[in-house]
């Protein structure tokens, strides 16, 4: 049995009778007060304690996972496939077609991530003062829209504004859906719920390079290149979803219909210490100052920056990098495939890992320096097919530390509004990575791309540095008020 305290108070008039069996607590003081508006707020003047019968919790999470799992996942699906099949596109032709330059295919490549970075705070703003559903529909639907467009694009302009819709729109995303996880879930069920969602990532990677090689065969149909019907396939789908997500994503777990009022108050009471004090939901200027002047907020900012210029520099460029090895542009295609199958186990394994010993750091450590032999090994090595095997090492690496590198500062901040703003200032300072790492792979640097395989092994390697020592940090803080008496109660970080 777990003890926590009861977050729901109502005054003495308005009390309701609760069968605390039915709720899957049993009461442990005087006469708890349950308030049906199911609030998490500030246990500072209650001292009632209920212990969460561990049977009904986990019948709970079953059905959290049911309902809410499926549909973030094909969400996030959607929203890596359309981000990252401009590396397929341009193997399959894009650049020549448009008559680009090496630069102008990199200033395309980077225009998504630089209002991706813009528009990441102002979204996550958005969604916490409005409806997350509708705000979250509503960016899935333009983010349709300008992946289909990017089909009849003409030139290099076309090309980049379309590019920045993409990312603008795509900004709030992957924040809002991280910030309602974390409200739903507790820290040690987060990580393994992060990882499921981001072998989305890893799938669409697997996923992406044989669509890519199937629409090759409708090269020159109706007057199209087989890149365009790439962004059509992709495209058209998307839009369909932000209508379904319209219509089945939620705001407040406790809107939901296929919970029941029994499962709304249990689940009130199991995250109440992990989302106290959510009466005021004002975002202020001070909420902002609050957030950006925590040091937490800076080192998931860096840990996480150098995690997207690793990620980016395989995600995007894989199929340039295979290419560079001797192999031909259709064979590159399919090739990029099996290494993203090997990223998906990492993700999980390492989502697992997360949860199991509820550490971050180690794992964030252990994958950079995975991470680092795979760029040792392109470093040293010449054969094709040797050179093939290190994009194994990398994506493993890249699974073990992905949920840890995206959800770690989802569940460090106690105060919601807090935690809103900074998740989102985390993943806009690490999206920088993604800018930096489009101008790695300069076309002078072909076929081994030396320079932007050295930046990522020193990328690598700060990187462990720099997550190590956070990790410490965060533990020490925990034991300084392990050993003072009057923080019994504060909120304990994750390291």
């Amino acid at each position: 049995m777990e003890t926590i305290k009861s977050p729901l108070t109502c005054n003495s008039s308005e009390r309701t009778a609760v069968d605390e069996k039915d709720l899957g607590v049993q009461k442990y003081d005087n006469d708890p007060c349950l308030d049906s508006g199911f609030s998490m707020v500030s246990l500072k003047d209650s001292t009632e304690v209920f212990y969460i019968d561990e049977a009904a919790e986990k019948k709970l999470v079953k059905k959290l996972d049911l309902h809410i799992l499926p549909l973030f996942c094909l969400f996030y699906f959607a929203d890596f496939l359309d981000r990252a099949n401009i590396g397929n596109a341009t193997l399959a032709g894009l650049q020549e077609d448009l008559n680009m330059t090496s630069t102008e295919l990199s200033t395309s490549i980077s225009a998504f991530f630089i209002t991706y970075i813009i528009f990441e705070v102002p979204s996550n703003v958005i969604l916490k003062k409005t409806n997350a559903a509708h705000w979250l529909s509503f960016i899935m639907f333009v983010w349709g829209v300008a992946t289909l467009l990017t089909a009849f694009v003409n030139n290099f302009a076309g090309l980049v504004a379309a590019r920045l819709v993409l990312g603008a729109a795509e900004s709030g995303y992957i924040p809002g859906i991280l910030f309602l996880l974390s409200k739903v879930y507790k820290p040690h069920e987060f990580s393994f719920r992060v990882s499921i969602l981001l072998t989305m990532a890893t799938l669409s990677g697997l996923l992406s390079g044989p669509l890519t090689y199937a629409v090759s065969y409708l090269d020159g149909r109706n007057g199209f290149h087989d890149w365009q019907f790439l962004f059509i396939v992709e495209g058209v789908p998307t839009i369909a979803l932000s209508v379904v997500s319209f219509f089945y994503l939620f705001d407040n777990i406790e809107d939901v219909k296929w919970l029941s009022t029994e499962q709304k108050i249990l689940q009130a009471n199991r995250m109440s210490h992990q989302n106290p004090d959510s009466h005021d939901d004002t975002i202020s200027w001070g909420t902002l100052k609050e957030a950006l002047l925590d040091w937490k907020t800076s080192a998931f900012s860096a840990v996480f920056l150098l995690n997207s210029i690793n990620v980016t520099s395989i995600t995007v460029f894989a199929p340039t990098l295979i290419g560079g090895f001797g192999f031909s542009p259709l064979t590159s295609q399919l090739l990029t495939a099996p290494p993203c199958a090997v990223a998906t186990i990492g993700v999980l394994a390492g989502g697992y890992l997360a949860g199991k010993y509820n550490r971050r750091s180690p794992l964030l450590v252990i994958g950079s320096f995975i991470i680092a032999v795979g760029y040792i090994c392109l470093l040293v090595l010449y054969d094709k097919w040797a050179l093939y095997s290190a994009l194994f090492i990398i994506p493993a690496g890249m699974g073990m530390q992905a949920a840890a590198a995206i959800g770690w500062s989802a569940i460090n901040y106690p105060d919601l509004n807090v935690r809103a703003i900074a998740v989102a200032v985390v993943l806009m300072v690490g999206n920088i990575g993604s800018i930096i790492a489009a101008y790695l792979f300069r076309s002078t640097d072909a076929p081994r791309y030396v320079f932007a395989v050295v930046f990522n092994l020193v990328t690598a390697a700060v990187s462990a540095f720099i997550s190590a020592l956070t990790g410490y940090l965060l533990y020490r803080e925990n034991c300084r008020r392990d050993k003072n008496p009057n923080e019994a109660d504060q909120f304990r970080f994750f390291y």
